[in-house]
């Protein structure tokens, strides 16, 4: 935003949009709170373009949230010129159906944050950077459980090998490792179908190497002794 920009700031009470809920995990009404437009344009106004910026409430779960809204007479509707393309970005990121795992304090604090770090890259649709932090969730649970050999590879076949995932969890981890190598090495950008279904899978690690067992913790301890 420049200095010349027109900024007008006030409220929108009663008025909603419809926006994916981070909490709710689908669209829902929310209803505008506040709300500041900004307008500018290059001196001939050859170029102009504009920011609206909201902060919304879910009439759901009455999470709070913030909505920008952009536009610029450059971009218009390829069907219909007189339509501008408007640009929506909402904070904090979502995507129905990506809502973070439960139980996140069972995990490392290295562990949590490299995981939080790739789901906002999924859900921001930051392909290299998604299959950089899948290989990387990957490595950090091999590191963390002491996972021996000098490569990858045999770290992850030593996670079988000590019964903390299956044999063929390890023949689907290998896959991933190849991904993100793909990413890291070669800036491929897999499919973002694909990369879901590989953070499906990198979840799976995680409830089942550290979720899971926690949880079975809190379950009544069962009288195995026959009578």
């Amino acid at each position: 935003m420049s200095h010349s920009a027109k900024v007008t700031i006030g409220e929108k009470k009663g008025q909603t949009t419809v926006l994916v809920c981070g909490e709710c995990n689908r669209s829902t009404a929310h209803e505008i709170l506040l709300y500041a437009d900004s307008e500018d344009a290059t001196p001939d106004r050859e170029y102009m373009w504009s920011n609206h910026y909201q902060i919304v409430q879910c009439k759901g779960c009455l999470t709070i949230s913030f909505c920008q809204l952009s536009s610029n007479s450059e971009d218009s509707d390829p069907e219909d010129p007189s339509i501008a393309v408007v640009t929506k970005t909402v904070y904090p990121s979502r995507v129905i159906g990506r809502t973070p795992l439960g139980d996140l304090h069972h995990l490392s604090f290295e562990l949590s944050k490299v995981y939080e770090e790739t789901r906002v890259a999924l859900i921001q649709n930051l392909a290299v950077l998604a299959g950089i932090g899948i290989r990387a969730i990957v490595e950090a649970v091999c590191n963390d459980k002491h996972s021996t050999g000098r490569d990858l590879y045999q770290k992850i076949n030593a996670l079988s090998i000590a019964k903390l995932i299956t044999k063929a969890d390890a023949e689907i981890l290998q896959d991933l490792r190849f991904m993100g190598n793909q990413a890291a090495h070669e800036v491929k950008a897999h499919k973002q179908e694909e990369l879901s279904l590989a953070f499906d899978v990198v979840e799976h690690l995680l409830r089942t190497v550290y979720i899971l067992p926690e949880q079975t913790k809190r379950l009544p301890k069962q009288n195995r002794s026959r009578k």
